[in-house]
């Protein structure tokens, strides 16, 4: 009996020494050749915030609108770089072909899965009346770079050859991603102008990441204030990620340092006022408009980021309008123009007043 209660009063302190020691530790090692290699320390940190990351789509302070789905299907595309397993979103109503917009969580590039999405591409499924496609892409550090950015490719690619076959309008096509997923998105975007094997009409890019080649702790770091998205944080994601500081330089890593943007798709880019990443997003629209790319760029006052999964709720919904306007622009034409501008002019209104409304 004695020992029984020895051993439940040590637990607790044993578990707190070690996560202590997990926290402290190093998570990655600089080898010789200059790139990054997971520690054990490292492996058990990357495990725990998988583990609870799980949780976080149960438990987010944003609520969307619930709305009906005609059908809510699971397929796997086969790829280079392993199956892709993606949930297929049809809207309930429709008059002909839907067309199609295909989506990439975040997470660090390590971390996430499509349930984190799953009401968003729901929301944008119903509201803007499109076959929503979302992609559980492969993961970092088990398959680092480009092993991602080159499988959401031909999942892209494979959506719009199977059009035909599912029963879609694959010329009315687009994509976007949150966090990593956005740099996702970019990235897959640099290689449709790059080989031209078929077109799009949008990219949304939600808060991304597109510049790895930076220094974290110079990025926009608020003093005084703790970031959603701490410099440590970002960090360790970027080491397992792109492990290799050369390869950190490739703008299918970095978009932002892509030299030639002219002919790009057109994007809508959303940043956050208090998130690291801001920058990234604010420097990469004006990099598009300086090169002939159409963009509507929008930074969300008093949010960090996020803020589109976590809250607060007025600034998300705002931003979820934005993206079903910018679908229904690019997807549906002209004839849903004024109704975007409107929609678009009510969000600018209320959000930051640096933010551009969509122009043809």
């Amino acid at each position: 009996m004695q020992k029984k209660t020895a051993a439940l009063l040590l637990t607790p302190v044993l578990t707190a020494g070690f996560l202590t020691w997990v926290w402290r530790s190093k998570p990655y090692t600089i080898q010789a050749d200059n790139c990054a290699r997971i520690t054990t320390a490292g492996r058990i940190r990357l495990a725990l915030l998988r583990q609870l990351i799980k949780g976080t789509a149960s438990r987010r302070n944003v609520h969307f609108p619930k709305v009906a789905m005609r059908a809510i299907e699971q397929r796997e595309v086969a790829t280079t770089h392993g199956a892709a397993p993606a949930t297929f979103y049809w809207p309930e109503a429709a008059n002909g072909p839907l067309p199609v917009y295909v989506n990439f969580h975040g997470g660090g590039f390590v971390l996430g899965f499509p349930k984190l999405d799953d009401l968003l591409c729901q929301y944008l499924a119903h509201q803007a009346q499109c076959l929503v496609v979302n992609v559980d892409y492969t993961l970092a550090p088990e398959h680092p770079f480009p092993a991602a950015i080159y499988q959401c490719y031909e999942v892209v690619k494979w959506v719009h050859e199977q059009a035909a076959i599912l029963g879609y309008d694959a010329s009315r096509l687009a994509i976007g991603g949150h966090s990593a997923g956005g740099s996702i998105a970019a990235g897959v975007a640099l290689l449709v102008k790059e080989r031209q094997e078929f077109a799009l009409a949008l990219q949304i890019l939600d808060y991304p990441s597109l510049n790895l080649a930076e220094r974290t702790d110079h990025k926009h770091v608020v003093p005084r204030k703790k970031q959603v998205l701490s410099v440590e944080l970002a960090s360790f994601f970027k080491h397992m990620y792109v492990p290799c500081p050369a390869d950190r330089l490739n703008p299918l890593a970095s978009p932002l340092l892509a030299e030639d943007l002219t002919g790009l798709t057109p994007a809508l880019i959303v940043t956050a006022e208090y998130d690291l990443l801001r920058d990234d997003g604010n420097e990469y629209a004006q990099k598009l408009r300086e090169q002939g790319v159409t963009v509507t760029h929008q930074e969300f006052e008093g949010v960090d980021h996020a803020f589109t999964h976590f809250g607060p709720q007025e600034s998300a919904q705002r931003a979820w309008d934005l993206m079903v306007a910018s679908l229904r622009t690019a997807l549906h034409g002209s004839a849903q123009l004024n109704s975007v501008i409107e929609l678009a002019a009510d969000t600018v209104a209320t959000a930051a007043p640096n933010a551009v409304l969509p122009h043809s």
